[in-house]
């Protein structure tokens, strides 16, 4: 069969795209994935078919004014400015699925893809998935949903959940808009409720943090993280070998490579906070903070995470769901310190299942309150529950039950 999955974000966002996309080629499958020019090198490496967007999304991102609105806003406000990332790339998203659409039997759509999967289903069907890899689904419930803004239940979770959706479901008018110009028709809002309710969908991610809980009267199926696993062979390079062997275990500090003042500043604490605690660093280069450090702090700009999150003592990161889920599997203890979108969610989750400590937002960080966070979780309850939770993450089969589920939905 003739597999289309519609992918679109930052690397972490393609990783377990690739590992579901060559999972499904081994079975048989032809698989194409879209992707934006600067990621179309890991489509082919993975041995998948382009389907290449021409554009350099990532600069857009961090060029324009996408990742200035997501500081200090609300998460209605966070999605909403991933609109202006969608217009300035909607007419070239537009040429790339009308030219892919007549070419396969089914597509996977994901969060950021599925309104315009469902406007081109609406007047050629086609088999059609949604793979979520994060819960963006209202409930009341707050272990089940990245828009909870409350721990347990409350009403007040769906009501915060119901507001931040429909900025969400504008992400994709542009390129609503995009293809109408092409003559798809847009279709009504109560039509494309009815598409949403009706197509088959699941969460790869883990249960350890997200609740398999009951959304629009459907239990939301979870598969697992699939994770991409580095090639058999792949090390860690000569120098961060060297620096492991050299010591105690450390700390690993990355928030991504948003070079913005809050991220620059969050990583500076994080790496002082770690050093005051008696720990050495492997910190992740990016967002421009000075290497004006001693022996004990190692810059990388890159290291693949399920060969470096065991060797840590702990990981301070962004709460990102791929970077999320490496730590939970590595075992390890964790301080999350989240920026935007369904960052806050994994970080509170990782506490309340006791495998880190309690969020430190970016904003609020300090050498101090992360100096306090990471000696919490050197806490036997905490490195105990880590673990307990990684052997549990590394029991799930996520690349396989993921490409099962759609398999399924295609009829195989």
């Amino acid at each position: 069969m003739r597999i289309a999955i519609l992918a679109g974000g930052s690397r972490g966002d393609y990783q377990p795209v690739l590992a579901v996309g060559r999972e499904l080629r081994e079975r048989g499958h032809q698989v194409g994935v879209t992707a934006s020019s600067d990621f179309a090198g890991s489509i082919h490496d993975a041995g998948l078919d382009l389907e290449e967007v021409r554009v350099d999304a990532m600069r857009i991102y961090r060029e324009g004014t996408v990742a200035q609105l997501m500081t200090g806003a609300g998460i209605g406000q966070q999605v909403a400015a991933l609109r202006h990332q969608a217009e300035a790339m909607a007419p070239e998203l537009a040429r790339v699925l009308l030219d892919l659409w007549p070419r396969y039997d089914a597509v996977v759509s994901t969060a950021l893809t599925f309104g315009w999967a469902g406007q081109l289903a609406a007047r050629d069907p086609r088999r059609h998935t949604l793979m979520l890899f994060v819960p963006a689904l209202p409930s009341t419930w707050g272990d089940a949903s990245m828009f909870a803004t409350r721990p347990g239940r409350s009403v007040r979770n769906l009501v915060d959940g119901l507001r931040a959706l429909r900025p969400a479901m504008a992400i994709g008018s542009p390129v609503a808009a995009a293809l109408a110009d092409h003559g798809v028709p847009r279709g009504s809002g109560a039509r494309a409720a009815r598409h949403t309710l009706g197509v088959p969908t699941f969460v790869a991610h883990t249960p350890q943090v997200i609740a398999p809980r009951r959304v629009s009267g459907r239990r939301i199926v979870l598969t697992g993280y699939p994770f991409r696993d580095s090639p058999a062979g792949t090390g860690l390079g000569a120098e961060l070998e060297g620096f492991l062997e050299a010591g105690p275990a450390p700390v690993y500090a990355g928030f991504g490579s948003q070079s913005l003042p809050q991220t620059r500043a969050a990583l500076g604490h994080a790496v002082e906070g770690a050093l005051a605690a008696g720990h050495r660093v492997v910190a992740l280069r990016g967002t421009g903070l000075p290497e004006a450090y001693d022996e004990r702090v190692l810059f990388v700009d890159d290291a693949p995470h399920d060969l470096l999150f065991p060797r840590m003592a702990a990981i301070a990161h962004h709460g990102g769901a791929g970077t999320t889920a490496e730590a939970l599997r590595s075992g390890v203890p964790q301080v999350v310190v989240p920026f935007a979108l369904d960052q806050p969610f994994f970080a509170r989750r990782v506490h309340e299942v006791g495998a880190g400590a309690p969020p430190v937002p970016v904003g609020q960080t300090s050498v101090e309150a992360m100096r306090a966070a990471l000696e919490q979780v050197r806490g036997t309850g905490t490195v105990r529950q880590a673990a307990l939770v990684g052997a549990r993450v590394r029991a799930e089969r996520g690349v396989a039950t993921a490409a099962d589920r759609i398999e399924a939905a295609c009829g195989v």
